[in-house]
């Protein structure tokens, strides 16, 4: 996925929104700048977003297990403007009948994940209400935010393995 230079109006309202006390996300980022939340996320600084290379539907088996080795993780489902995160465990799945399925026993979080429609994957080192966060955002064809896995926390701390777990599947990928 290629980076969108911004404008220098953009840069500015970025720039500006980066700085505020109120939280930044890539929906708000999007809102304030009329694009879709994955081309906010092209448009932000690469010290803040980096792009798994290639097609990220072909990969999607590759980075999703990547993500199964982590500790502990949220993940955030955004749909119909609620929120919904769930912390535990991802387990691995398989492709089968048009969708990553995620059946094992075991899992907390489990289902059927439309990954042909995953357009781009990004790791993002967005700060959020003060705090260090981590995630790895998934955008659909559409531009919009299918799902994020964010890196587990313990006591409002990212667990140190998960984090270094993070940016060697950013280094990776």
């Amino acid at each position: 996925m290629n980076r969108i230079q911004p404008t220098p109006e953009q840069a500015a309202k970025i720039e500006e929104m980066m700085a505020a006390k109120y939280p930044v996300t890539f929906g708000s980022v999007a809102k304030a700048l009329g694009v879709t939340p994955c081309e906010a996320a092209q448009l932000l600084p690469e010290s803040v977003t980096a792009f798994v290379a290639g097609d990220a539907s072909e990969r999607f088996a590759e980075i999703w297990e990547m993500l199964a080795s982590w500790e502990k993780v949220t993940l955030f489902i955004i749909h119909a403007g609620n929120v919904f995160e769930i912390e535990g465990k991802l387990h691995t799945g398989k492709i089968a009948q048009g969708y990553y399925n995620i059946l094992s026993k075991h899992a907390t979080i489990g289902g059927h994940l439309n990954y042909q429609d995953v357009a781009a994957v990004c790791f993002a080192e967005l700060p959020f209400m003060g705090r260090e966060s981590l995630s790895v955002q998934f955008f659909n064809k559409a531009g919009e935010a299918a799902f994020a896995v964010y890196a587990g926390r313990e006591n409002h701390q990212i667990i140190p393995s998960v984090k270094e777990a993070f940016f060697a599947a950013k280094a990776a990928l």
